[in-house]
């Protein structure tokens, strides 16, 4: 299993226009060879922080889809402006980790 991890800032005034962004997103990572998920999430107690969480099947995986044209193409549809206004605060990688129980 291989986590990628961005936790992202925005103003709170713009929060919920990236929350409607994601909710709308193409999903062409869905077919992606090796995508498990993703989910967005955002703090309850700061609307403005939101973290992208994707599991894929190993590290190769998650390596491939970031050089495809679908991620090119899905990054291409977000709004410049909101794009802009977008900070990476962390990006985190936890790979090697066996699943053990859910």
């Amino acid at each position: 299993m291989y986590v990628s991890v961005s936790r992202l800032r925005v103003e709170e005034a713009r929060a919920p226009e990236l929350v409607t962004a994601f909710q709308r997103r193409a999903h062409l990572v869905d077919s992606a060879d090796g995508f498990v998920d993703l989910q967005v999430w955002q703090s309850d107690r700061d609307a403005g922080e939101l973290v992208m969480v994707s599991r894929w099947r190993d590290r190769d995986a998650f390596k491939a889809y970031m050089k495809s044209d679908d991620h090119r193409v899905s990054h291409e549809r977000i709004d410049p402006e909101l794009d802009a206004a977008i900070r990476l605060e962390r990006l985190e990688h936890m790979h090697t980790y066996e699943v053990v129980a859910e």
